[in-house]
């Protein structure tokens, strides 16, 4: 069944199956109703698709025009991957019939490849949806992603880059940043057949590490029992090593023996299997610098980093914030069957002005605090207490002795302009925000645009 991606503005997605026709427009009767003021670029009935002999047909019927590549058409035979936009809205066309078509003529087995039926078309469908940044966006968000940044773009286009190649790979970052997201991309565009098996190495008791990793017999040790260890569970897939710097001097040489011969044996047992598998370790402490103390073997890091990936921390990124807060306010509002709350302008800059020691991690428990005080209502900065108790104080108006908060980010924004020569994606990215906040902002402020 094909379906549609729809974003405005590279945020708020939403997937739309249909199965031989489809009508978009601002009128209710629409099967995807775009709801947008009178004045707005959106016509009652905007646009349609139509299976016509076997293809999918876009027809623009409006009087403001529906855009395929910048140009307006009237009438567009689309194939898999084809994007086309209405006003701020964005669709691409994802075909699931292009799949199999690919899958067939590249003579792959979907279940022999790891793809169950049905889920991963635009990451998988050999390339053809990811053409442009907003079908990558639009593919990572499917699967509980949300990037919006150009550090995180960069980054996921290196995961589907190196997807293919089976070396190990060592992913950095702070707690919280989601090295986990990350690893398990890396393991789907893979195509492996085999498991994602993610492995905490920190949570783990030392004496049991050897077996969780590599397995036991019965009689190896007190309780022991057969059993296949992670590294055997992933055969032919993908095992995260997380928080890989916790790991036990003890046993990383005989990581790193496996890392050179795929070959385990497990605990009180003579024999040895082979293993296919792809290695991906995670840390958030320096590892380069643990080898230089000792305390991480310089051998099994220079192994393990093959390919090294880097997950910028969220005050780095804070453009991202206003997406994040949509999407887990949606999530929550689902969760819980409540509508989901809008956000004010105040408790937004709130949240954008914190610098999340936490990362998305902490955004996510502050944003569930703060949706289930406001239970569907406008979210508030009262409702986000969860950032001020961490301050140690409470925000409060100014009383003349400081200048108001108001006053102080106009001439934040102004610096940031003089200092960029008027470049406003420039400015946006050193105020650490997006350039529709940017520009929202100068509005309020009636700086000239």
């Amino acid at each position: 069944m094909p379906y549609l991606i729809q974003s405005k503005q590279s945020k708020n997605y939403r997937v739309f199956l249909f199965s031989n026709r489809v009508r978009i427009g601002r009128g209710e009767g629409n099967d995807i109703v775009l709801k947008e003021p009178d004045d707005r670029p959106v016509s009652r009935r905007h646009a349609r698709i139509d299976e016509t002999d076997g293809a999918f047909v876009l027809t623009d019927t409006s009087t403001n025009g529906t855009l395929v590549e910048g140009r307006r058409i009237d009438r567009f035979e689309m194939q898999h991957g084809t994007s086309f936009e209405i006003a701020d809205y964005r669709f691409t066309f994802v075909d699931n019939r292009a799949v199999e078509r690919i899958e067939r003529a590249e003579g792959e087995d979907p279940a022999g490849e790891g793809a169950d039926a049905g889920e991963d078309e635009t990451l998988d469908a050999g390339g053809e949806a990811l053409d442009s940044v907003g079908a990558l966006k639009a593919s990572l968000y499917l699967d509980g992603i949300v990037v919006e940044s150009e550090s995180m773009v960069a980054l996921y286009q290196d995961v589907l880059a190196v997807a293919g190649i089976n070396v190990p790979v060592l992913i950095r970052g702070e707690p919280g940043t989601g090295k986990e997201k990350v690893a398990w991309t890396l393991h789907r565009c893979s195509r492996a057949p085999g498991k994602f098996v993610p492995l905490n190495c920190s949570a783990i008791p030392e004496t049991l590490f050897e077996s969780e990793l590599f397995g036991s017999v019965k009689g190896a040790f007190s309780n022991a029992s057969d059993k296949a260890g992670k590294l055997e569970l992933a055969h032919r897939g993908t095992i995260l090593l997380d928080e890989i710097g916790d790991m036990n001097l003890s046993i990383q040489p005989k990581l790193l023996r496996f890392l050179e011969d795929k070959v385990v044996s497990r605990l009180g047992d003579n024999r040895t299997r082979q293993v296919d598998v792809r290695v991906v370790a995670a840390s958030n402490q320096d590892l380069k610098a643990m080898t230089r103390e000792g305390t991480f073997r310089g051998d099994l890091y220079h192994r393990l980093a093959c390919i090294q990936l880097d997950i910028p921390p969220l005050r780095k990124r804070k453009e991202e914030i206003p997406a994040l807060t949509d999407f887990f306010l949606e999530r929550f509002a689902s969760q819980h069957h409540w509508e989901v709350p809008a956000v004010s302008d105040a408790a937004l800059n709130l949240l954008l002005e914190w610098d999340w020691p936490g990362n998305i991690r902490e955004l996510m428990n502050v944003l569930l605090n703060g949706s289930i005080q406001a239970r569907g209502k406008r979210l508030l900065p009262e409702h986000l207490s969860a950032i001020e108790r961490e301050e140690g104080a409470g925000r409060s108006e100014s009383d003349g002795t400081f200048p108001a908060m108001t006053d102080v980010e106009k001439e934040h924004i102004l610096d940031a302009l003089e200092k960029t020569g008027g470049n406003k994606r420039e400015a946006s990215r050193k105020l650490g925000i997006s350039r529709d906040t940017l520009y929202r902002k100068m509005k309020k402020y009636d700086i000239p645009i």
